[in-house]
This record gives C-alpha cells, structure tokens and sequence, in this order.
C-alpha cells in the first residue's frame, strides 16, 4: 500500500477519485479504505518538490470531504437497531476499525491546517465525531472487558475525535467544542464509574479516553474555564463534568505504577486550565471560586498519588517511573499554587497530621518540598512552620531512607526562605544541626541539604563553623571517604561556613581542612594504579569546590591555595592528573579575581609545565581568565600566552580533528583575546601564520565547535587585525566557499556567513572580497557542478552588497549552499527557507 500510495503521490495527481475508481468494487473495498489510509500519511511525511506538494496538496484536499463522508456512512452502521439486541460481528467492528483510522488520517492530512481547509469546521464534523463516540459506548456495553479487535476500534475513534477536535481552527467555535466536551464527558463517566478501579481490566481503554479529554480540554481549554464558570446546566454542566473526569482520572485508586498507569497522562491538563484562569484574573483580578475547590482538591489527590508503596520492591524501571512520576506531581503542585496560593501549605499540612502510616507523611513532605520556590520571604505562615518542624523531626530521627531523604530535601529546599526571615535564626541553626545528625543515616541527601543550608543560612551556619568542618574531616576519614560527590557537598558547606565567619575565627578552623586536602593530593598524586588516579581527581574537585565556596573571604582562599600549592607540581607533570590540576587553579583565579598578583607566577609556572606535559581545554580556560583579568597589570602574562598557544598548535599540527575539545578551546581563547585586548594579538606575531593556517584547516572540521570557534576567531581577526590575515585571505575565501557548497556538514552554515560577512567589512589593503570570491568561482565546476554561473554571479552579487545584516547575509548563503548541494525546489529547501524567513 506504501508503494501505491508513493507512486500516486509522485505522479501529481489532479483527480484522485478517477485514479482510486478501479478499486471501488465491493470485493475491493477492504483495499480502497487501506490505500486512502496510507495516502494522508505519506503526504505528510513524504520529501517533494514545493510544485509538487502543491499539486498533491490541492487534490487531496479536494477529495478529503467525500472521503470524510464516506467514512461517516461507515460509522453510522452503529445505530443499527439490531445492536441494542445482539452485539455486533467482528467484521463490522474490523470495518470501523478501518474506517476510523482512514478518516484520523484524512484529519490530519497537512498537520495544523487540516481543519481549516482539508476536512471543514468543527461544526461540519460534529456528525462524525458523535458516530465515533458511538462506536466507543457500543462496544465498552456490550464488552465488560474490551480487548481485541473492540479495543482497536475504541482506540481508533477516539483518535480521530482527537484529530477532528483538536486542532487551533477548531477552537474558533467554542459552542461547537463545548458540546462535542459534553458528549465525550457523557460516554466517559459511566466507564470511569465502572472501570476507575486498581489493576483495572481496561486500562487500555481507560488511558486511551483519558488522552482524548485531556487532549481536547487542553484544545479548548479558554471555552471549557468559561463555561466552567458560567452556572450547572447547559455547557456548563458539561464542562463541569469532563473537569470531575480528568480530577477521577488524577485520582486513580491505587500506586502509581504498580496498580495504574494512567493518573500519568493528565498533568499537561491542569498546567493549561490554570494558565487560563490566571490569564482570565488578569482582566478580572479575581479567581472563581470553582477553581479553588477544584485545585484544593487536586492538591490533596497529588499528596495521596504521591505516595510509593509500602513493603513493595520496585523494579530498576518502575522506579524510575516513579521518579519522572513525582517530579510531575511537583510541577503540577505549582499549578496549585498559581491558583490557591498560600493555602497550600495548609492543605499539605492538614494532610501531613491525617496520614496514618510513613508512606502518607512522605508524600505530604514531597509536596511541601515542591512548594519551596513560592515560600514568601520574610514572612513564616503557621502551616509552613509547622511542615518544617515535622521534617526536622524527621531528619532528627527517621531511618527509612526515603523519608529521610525527602526531610532533608525539605531542609535544602526552604534554606533560602530560612535565611530571608529573620525571626526564623534559632530554626536556621536546627535545620544545619539536623542535617549533621542525618550524615551517618543518608550522606547524599544530609551533605547537600548541609551545603545549600551553609551557603544560604549564613548567621547559623557562621556560628555552627566548626561543628561544619568537623563533619567534613569526619566524613573523609570514615568509610564513605570513597564517595566523591558527598565529599564535594560537605567541602562546600564547610567553606560556605568559613566565609560566613569572621576571618579571625575561621583561619583556625580551615587550617586542618586544608592540611588534609593537600596530604590527600599530595598522596593520591604520587601513586600510579587508575583508581588512584580518580581519587586524585576527587580531592582537586574537593579544593576546587572549596576554594569557591571561599569565594568571599579572598584571604582565606589565597591561605587555601598556598596550603595545597606544594602537591601540585606532580600533578602538572602526570598526563592524567593535569586536567585536574587545571580545575583547582581556574577556580583559585576565579575566586582571587581582584587579589590574584601576588600568586600569579606561581600559577602560571603550573600553567606552562601542565601544557608542556598535555595540552588541553581545560588550560586554555585557565590561560583566557588570567590573560583577560591580569594582562594588562602583570609582565608574565605574554610569556603565559604564547607558551599555552605554542603548547596547543604542536598538539594540534597533526590532525585537529582528533582532539576536537583542544581545537575549539585553542580558537575560542584566541577569539576572546583578539576581540577583548586586540593588542595581545600582537604577543603572538611569530605564531600568526601557523594559526591562520590551522584555523583554515579546521573550518573544514566536521565536528562542530571547532569548525565554529575556528570561524569566529578569523571573522574578530578580518576586523582587528585584517593586515595580518591578507596574505590568507584569498585561499580562506576559496575554502570557506567549498565547505558552504557541501564540504562540510548544512549545520555550520551560520558560522560561515559570519565570516564571509567580517571579510566583507574588514579594512584590506589594496584588495578586497568581491575579486577573491570571483577568482574562486570562476573554477568551473566549483564548488560543485550543480552551481552555474548565474547561480555564482548573483551570489557574488548578495555578499558583496550586504555589509550590516547577518540575517540577509545568512539566507543567501543558505540558499547558494542549496544550489551547490542539488537542493533546490526540494521539500528540505522549502522548510529550511520557510523556517529562516519565521524566525526573521
């Protein structure tokens, strides 16, 4: 059927109905109905010329209402009176499997536009949607358990509701929307009533008109809020009542995935319903009360969903379900919040103090945690005050792991809220004791609750220092000295700690923290098997998240780093350990950024021996950040420069491509400086043929961020120093020109327009772009055959005269490089012109 489809759609068609007249026989029905199903589909995803779609398109659209109405002459076969009597044959429900899905298909012939001018208005599709609808309470009857060929009809229907419904042309007839709402919450509501149940035998059934409510009550969801609020009879009702559905649906008995998996597919609904309430109280500046009965009880139904079952061992994938499954319920509990606002904490803490077992109080703490965001700032509402002192309870003396990480993700989520009330001092200093206590019962979820605490709770945490730093040595002593992560979050906290103390009170106290983090990278440096290694790693992640965290206190971050200075030196002579090494040193420049001279030759005397030993990206960070914020103060900074770029060239001479990460470090350094301190370009003077040289080359990378930092470096070196690229610039034009015209991937398009744009504009001497791009194209057949001479001639043309606007520049690149690639009047080049003209 594909093929026959494919063929059809190749000849451009002008009557289909002359050309599908062979199989219109009755012996042929079955395979008429399976062609002008495949015919929509292959439209749509098809690759054609823009005439052709064009052709194709208007043909299709002409014969998309008889096709309609004839799938409508199907359908209507379910009010066969016989069927109040006797359930229908297979044959018949196969053909209203049949015919649903060929008349989906012919609903969303073109996508988005279908119902504006394929299938007609949604008033003109009411008739089929109320025969699917149908076909839906006709088999779930006479069915207690709907599978099978039923199921496939079912699903079908619903699915073409979904297309007929569901469109932005069809919310232009609200009247129309809400009453197709009303008939679908109508065959809804006794199924839900008899199948909404654990482990439901339907749940096929159930997921599949659950997708279509929410689906089209997310379509109209302006009409539905409208009518929702307008009175109980009517559109109302029937609004009221698919609102009722979808709340069933989120309310679906049972755990989540264990026992249902559909409460899953109703959250988009209730982000779009209070998106247009919210939009509706800006011109009200009022919320409806229907609303705040409908979230409250949402809110509640999300606390009890929430929960995990208890005594219950969750596969690796459930558990995972689980997680995507909470993480919803956190979004969606916002949702709340955008309608109810501060009641919240109140209902979450009503359901906190009515749960009867962990599982329940785990759940409302998961919901408390989700509304951390919106806590105001200095003020404490009775409720939240009270969820806090239930998860500090928690974390004081819970061993289940889940709650206890849970508690203690409330503890890290509020530590800012904490900080901003400042009667809230003495409960700042119990969330810190707590989240020390909970270390040796949950170290992951403790030490980040620990970090965020110490760096947002300065007052508690200042006064808790040393308890702080004690738990960190502690810790790295202990059997959990291997977890790297945990090591990171308490180093962290401890330094956020540290500087929030006076520097008299603190130097004391990070001395031994320090010693340690240097015995640790003075010992793991030295040794020699992998894991070593790693653990080498670790401890420069441990001083460099300290040193961070010390940001603020610069006298405390320099005594760190001339603490660790003298285990370095190994490290910048070990190919594995330099990358490490490089993470402490940017981080020392970073947060010394203003107090840097005195230890700068120390660095920097790291910084050359690390890229005499390995080049790579991470050094050349390290290079643009000292070169950027100390080059015009210190001496050494020309010298650093040119031996880390010396460094990178000789790593990169024999192939560029093979350490992709160094090439687009090495440009994008280069890029800065000549853009930020265009005098430094001359530092590099010896260097500079070599470096245009290899830029050139690796415009013609296939990796992608090389190709665009070489590019950009050369496009700031045509406008700063245009002199010392002219001897290249013919050959740079000729090769910028071969990757536009395919040699290198359609996705650099951009980054070549740019430079083709900054060759334009730069300041040559006695020469300039136009003559360069006429001798590379007068070549015959470059860059490509399929490029011709007027093709080149109005090319040359466009460059030439555009010197300010990106975006024009950008589309005549694009289309020359779809002329040089045989692209032209393709489905690709319609799209990716039509995308480009949008977004201008």
């Amino acid at each position: 059927m594909l093929q026959l489809a494919a063929f059809i759609l190749q000849q451009g068609t002008v009557d289909l109905a002359t050309i599908l007249r062979p199989l219109s026989t009755i012996e042929n029905t079955t395979l008429l109905l399976e062609v002008l199903t495949v015919i929509p589909e292959e439209y749509n995803s098809m690759t054609m010329g823009s005439a052709l779609r064009s052709k194709n398109r208007n043909a299709l659209q002409q014969a998309c209402p008889a096709v309609l109405d004839d799938m409508l002459r199907c359908l209507q076969t379910v009010y066969n009176t016989e069927y109040t009597k006797e359930p229908p044959s297979e044959q018949v429900v196969q053909s209203w499997v049949t015919a649903a899905t060929c008349a989906c298909s012919w609903l969303t012939l073109g996508g988005e536009d279908a119902a504006e001018h394929a299938s007609g208005t949604l008033p003109d599709r009411m008739p089929l949607c109320r025969a699917l609808l149908a076909v839906v309470q006709l088999l779930y009857t006479w069915n207690s358990a709907v599978s099978d060929t039923p199921l496939d009809a079912c699903e079908a229907c619903l699915s073409a509701v979904r297309a007929a419904g569901g469109t932005s042309a069809a919310s232009r007839y609200p009247a129309s929307a809400l009453q197709l709402l009303s008939d679908l919450a109508a065959l809804a509501a006794p199924l839900m009533s008899r199948d909404n149940v654990p482990n439901s035998i339907n749940e096929e059934l159930l997921a599949a008109l659950i997708t279509c409510c929410v689906s089209l009550g997310e379509c109209h969801a302006h009409a539905l809020v409208q009518a929702a609020e307008g009175g109980g009879a009517g559109d109302a009702g029937g609004a009221r009542q698919l609102i009722e559905l979808v709340l069933a649906a989120q309310a679906a008995p049972g755990h989540y995935p264990l026992h249902e998996t559909r409460s899953n597919l109703t959250f988009g609904f209730w982000y779009t319903i209070q998106d247009e309430i919210l939009n509706l109280m800006d011109r009200t500046h009022d919320i409806h009360p229907v609303w705040r009965e409908v979230f409250s009880r949402l809110l509640a139904t999300l606390v009890t969903k929430s929960s995990a079952p208890a005594d219950v061992t969750l596969s690796k994938d459930d558990l995972e379900l689980l997680r995507c499954y909470r993480q919803d319920i956190a979004d969606t509990v916002m949702y709340c919040y955008g309608v109810l606002g501060e009641w919240c904490w109140t209902t979450v803490e009503a359901a906190y103090s009515a749960a009867t077992n962990e599982s329940g109080r785990e759940a409302a703490l998961h919901v408390f945690a989700a509304l951390a965001d919106a806590a105001p700032a200095q003020r404490a509402p009775p409720a939240l005050l009270a969820l806090m002192q239930h998860a500090l309870n928690v974390a004081h003396t819970s061993t289940n792991k889940r709650m206890l990480n849970t508690a203690l993700d409330c503890l890290g989520g509020y530590a800012s809220w904490v900080s901003s009330v400042g009667e809230a001092r003495e409960l700042g200093r119990a969330c810190v004791r707590a989240a020390g206590a909970a270390l040796p019962r949950c170290p992951p979820a403790a030490a980040l609750a620990l970090r965020k605490l110490a760096a947002d709770c300065s007052a508690p945490a200042a006064a808790l220092a040393s308890d702080i730093v004690q738990a960190a040595q502690t810790f790295e002593s202990s059997a959990g000295r291997s977890d790297a992560w945990v090591r990171r979050q308490l180093v962290a906290a401890a330094g956020a700690a540290l500087a929030a103390a006076e520097p008299d009170a603190a130097a004391p106290l990070l001395r031994p923290l320090a010693h340690s983090l240097r015995d640790d990278l003075a010992a793991q440096g030295s040794a020699g098997s992998g894991d070593s290694k790693s653990r080498a790693a670790c401890a420069a992640e441990c001083c460099a998240a300290l040193l961070a965290a010390l940001a603020p206190q610069s006298v405390l971050a320099a005594a760190l780093f001339r603490t660790i200075a003298p285990a370095l030196p190994p490290y910048a002579n070990d190919p594995a350990l330099v990358e490490p090494m490089f993470h402490i040193l940017k981080q020392t420049v970073s947060s010394l950024i203003d107090d840097c001279m005195p230890l700068v030759s120390d660095i920097a005397q790291l910084i050359v021996a690390g890229f005499n030993t390995y080049p790579c990206a991470s050094g050349l960070d390290v290079v643009k950040l000292v070169v950027l914020a100390l080059g015009s103060e210190w001496s050494g900074a020309r010298a650093l420069l040119q031996a880390s770029v010396a460094a990178s060239v000789r790593a990169l001479a024999p192939d560029p491509s093979a350490r992709p990460d160094l090439t687009e470090g090495l440009f994008t350094l280069l890029q800065a400086v000549t853009k930020k301190k265009p005098h430094f370009v001359d530092w590099l003077e010896d260097l500079l043929p070599d470096l245009v040289e290899l830029a050139m080359g690796c415009v013609r990378m296939w990796e992608a961020g090389g190709a665009r930092a070489a590019c950009g470096w050369l496009s700031a070196l045509a406008a700063q120093r245009p002199l010392c690229l002219q001897p290249r610039a013919p050959a740079l034009t000729a090769a910028t020109l071969s990757c536009i015209g395919g040699a290198t991937p359609r996705n650099q398009i951009e980054p070549l327009a740019e430079l083709l744009l900054s060759l334009n504009r730069a300041a040559w001497r006695d020469a300039e772009l136009s003559g360069w791009l006429r001798a590379a194209l007068a070549t015959p057949g470059f860059p490509t055959p399929h490029a011709t001479d007027p093709h080149k001639h109005k090319f040359i043309q466009a460059v030439v005269k555009e010197k300010s606007s990106k975006r024009r520049l950008l589309e005549t690149v694009q289309e020359f490089s779809l002329v040089c690639r045989g692209l032209v009047d393709t489905e690709y080049a319609r799209q990716t012109l039509a995308s480009k003209q949008l977004v201008a």
